[in-house]
């Protein structure tokens, strides 16, 4: 049986577990109580986009055969019903340049040789107080609808538009989270609700459906009839489309798509209006069709340090306990009623809370580079996510099922609306004066003086292109852009929060002076083991390993990470070939004891240790290194092991040596890679909020710990259930 057929399947399997609630295809219906010749807002509740349980399929971007747009003259009419509020644009006049619209169903770019002008206007929805100027406002975006078959970001967006203007005009509030739960970040958090009116004085807030095209083909009014496309009219997957800083996917040409070319101008427009040039939020909304979760809360790949992850950790927290409180139960009761109920298992019971957040691998089991919202959080905003909801990807396509439909909107709002609270906070929550890396003691780093940089002898290593030659996939050629990169640049940015900063200590120093280490508590030696000068010398073995040696002995804590985990074998703690480098699809550990100091405060799902494409490195089975140690070897020589990279070989873990101790982190600070397509520079390095945390955690010499620990969070239930129905029909495809 083909795919296609599978999905066709399971959308007519979907709607049976509709119990009939998915009608036929026709008007939504949006009301515009006369305008453009649209309904009475007495059909739509009241509202211009009515709610899930009052519509009657997706909001259509063509129009019905009186000519009457749904899509367009619904906004039309919310910008007029609420112009203090709302407005609207689009990219076309925005720059006032006919090539930033979509390339329509010819598969044509606009103004490119055959263009039949089938293009299609992208619209974006400004919300803020206009009476009150925009200079020295917040500014956050949302990208909802970048794959034209993930519909619930754009229903969702065009809901929580109406709902802020309404509740500006009329009185309302939005919160920053809600409930009770210890945060991960180790701070306990605190709640604020505001008014909206009083939020859209400080706040500009766009909301932004790019792919058109992949969209207006699945409506009821196109002809033929046609599911949803993920593609815009090229076929291109406009969420690999940004200028990804790390490796690059040469078979891609970023920015080549008019709604990402004109879309990523706009964004930076953005970014550069908003307080100190950046966005306060920036986020992508998706569907997918299978997960563990109803709404998965995916954190961005980029170069945090200390104070970046808190308030990305704080933000994901919050906005699932909106989710959590907010998800529409109907969903529960027919699903329940279409599986056979609860069978008495506890195991059986579908859960109410699903909203869960973890790194897109290990939520999708796959990564890649060119993603909106990584871009979005990592080069633009102050915070950012992606967000995939459940059950919003090819399946039910066109079917409007109340139940899904109320849950993506519900979800969408609460993306929206949290993170507007939150831009308000986050700064002062989680700032330079108030988060503190403490190492408990004087903490140092061995110095690595050799860069990654594109003025080096090799150049920019491989250059950009299909064939290496800096000719892109479309045959024009490719600009490889300067950088500089090193893994050392993570101690100089936690100097800044630690009470005394690490000390930089050089290799040669060590080797040739065994009173160069004392004073200090902990060393990191990051990746490499033994670096070389400033100059190129070779630095004494004998001399270097054998200071080392003896201060680790008198009680130092010693931190190797990646390929300097070879330096057990060095300190002869373990034998040589007990030591191995492996490569991976992306740097992970398997957490084996979650009450263990080095990894304090991480949840049961914390695994991913790196983002590697940021880095450089390519993305696949064998793509990153890691260097891990044979866990019988390690443990005989009275070893710990914490976590685990394969069977029976251990990536992080600590092993005592004399009075001190050696902790090991098999992947963490690797140094960026030159080896693959990385036209747009490298990042110095990308650790997860798990590595990070196991880093800092590491620092703090045994026995010298916080006693009373750090709260964990329990992974979110898993909707057992409705996982195991979509997937006896489906074959789940790619959804970021």
């Amino acid at each position: 049986m083909s795919v296609g057929r599978r999905v066709i399947t399971v959308a007519i399997s979907f709607g049976l577990l509709a119990a009939g609630l998915a009608t036929p295809a026709g008007a939504t219906p949006v009301c515009t109580d006369g305008y453009e010749g649209g309904p009475p807002l007495a059909i739509c509740g009241g509202r211009i986009f009515p709610e899930a349980a009052v519509a009657r399929a997706y909001v259509q971007y063509l129009p019905d055969p009186a000519g009457f747009r749904e899509y367009q003259h619904g906004l039309e009419f919310l910008a007029q019903t609420y112009p203090r509020w709302i407005s609207l644009l689009t990219l076309d006049r925005h720059f006032r340049d006919g090539r930033a619209k979509t390339a329509g169903e010819d598969g044509i770019r606009p103004g490119e040789d055959g263009d039949t002008e089938d293009s299609h206007e992208i619209y974006g929805i400004k919300i803020t107080d206009h009476r009150v100027p925009d200079e020295g406002k917040e500014t956050l975006f949302f990208s909802l609808a970048v794959h034209g078959n993930e519909r619930g970001g754009l229903e969702g967006g065009l809901r929580t538009a109406e709902d802020l203007a309404m509740a500006a005009k009329d009185g309302g509030t939005i919160a920053d989270g809600m409930g009770e739960y210890e945060s991960t970040t180790g701070r306990q958090p605190k709640f604020h609700e505001y008014e909206v009116k009083d939020v859209l004085k400080k706040e500009v807030v766009y909301l932004m459906d790019f792919n058109i095209d992949g969209w207006q083909v699945g409506d009821t009014y196109h002809t033929p009839s046609m599911p949803y496309e993920r593609g815009n009219g090229v076929g291109t997957d406009l969420n690999r489309q940004m200028p990804t800083t790390g490796f690059i996917n040469s078979g891609r040409n970023p920015l080549q798509e008019t709604e990402m070319k004109f879309g990523h101008q706009f964004m930076h427009e953005v970014a550069a209006a908003g307080q100190n040039g950046k966005m306060a939020y920036g986020a992508d909304v998706h569907g997918e069709l299978t997960s563990n979760a109803y709404v998965d809360i995916m954190y961005p790949a980029g170069q945090f340090d200390s104070v970046d992850h808190r308030r990305l950790m704080a933000i994901a927290e919050r906005t699932k306990s909106v989710i959590d409180a907010t998800l529409y139960e109907g969903i529960i009761d027919q699903i329940e009623n279409n599986t056979g109920g609860d069978s008495g298992s506890p195991d059986s019971d579908v859960p109410t809370k699903p909203a869960h957040w973890a790194t897109v691998w290990d939520t999708l089991g796959y990564t890649d580079t060119g993603f909106i919202g990584d871009y979005l959080a990592t080069d633009l905003g102050v915070t950012g996510m992606d967000y995939e909801i459940f059950l919003n990807h090819t399946v039910p396509d066109k079917a409007w099922n109340v139940y899904l439909q109320e849950n993506h909107i519900t979800a969408t709002r609460a993306i929206i609306k949290t993170a507007m609270a939150y831009a308000l906070y986050a700064t002062e929550e989680f700032n330079r004066a108030n988060v503190t890396v403490d190492p408990r003691g004087r903490a140092g780093y061995v110095v690595t003086a050799k860069k990654v940089t594109d003025s080096d002898r090799n150049g920019a290593g491989t250059r950009p292109g299909p064939g290496s030659n800096g000719i892109g996939a479309d045959g024009k050629k490719v600009r490889q852009r300067s950088y500089s990169a090193t893994n050392q640049q993570w101690f100089k940015d936690t100097n800044r929060l630690m009470p005394e900063p690490f000390v930089p200590v050089k290799p040669r120093t060590i080797a040739l002076d065994k009173t160069a280490l004392n004073g200090l508590d902990t060393l990191v030696i990051a990746d490499k083991l033994r670096p070389k000068t400033a100059t190129g010398r070779t630095v004494p073995a004998t001399g270097y390993f054998s200071n080392l040696a003896a201060w680790v002995r008198k009680g130092g804590n010693l931190v190797l990470t990646d390929r300097a985990l070879k330096g057990l074998a060095k300190l002869k703690v373990v034998a040589k070939e007990a030591v191995k480098n492996i490569v991976v699809y992306q740097p992970y550990t398997d957490i084996v004891d979650f009450e263990h100091p080095m990894v304090q405060r991480l949840r049961p799902n914390a695994r991913q240790l790196v983002e590697a494409p940021p880095l450089g490195y390519c993305i696949g089975s064998q793509c990153s290194p890691m260097t891990v140690v044979d866990q019988a070897a390690f443990e005989e020589a009275g070893g710990h092991t914490v976590g685990t990279s394969g069977d029976g070989q251990v990536s992080v873990g600590e092993i005592p040596v004399g009075q001190g101790d050696v902790r090991i982190v098999g992947g963490a600070l690797p140094m960026p890679t030159e080896k693959y397509d990385h036209r747009y520079g490298l990042r110095d390095y990308a650790m997860t909020y798990t590595g990070l945390y196991i880093m800092e955690n590491s620092l703090v010499p045994p026995g010298k710990e916080d006693t009373d620990g750090g709260a964990m969070i329990s992974s979110s239930p898993w909707l057992d259930e409705l996982v195991s129905f979509v997937r006896s029909w489906a074959v789940a495809s790619p959804a970021l």
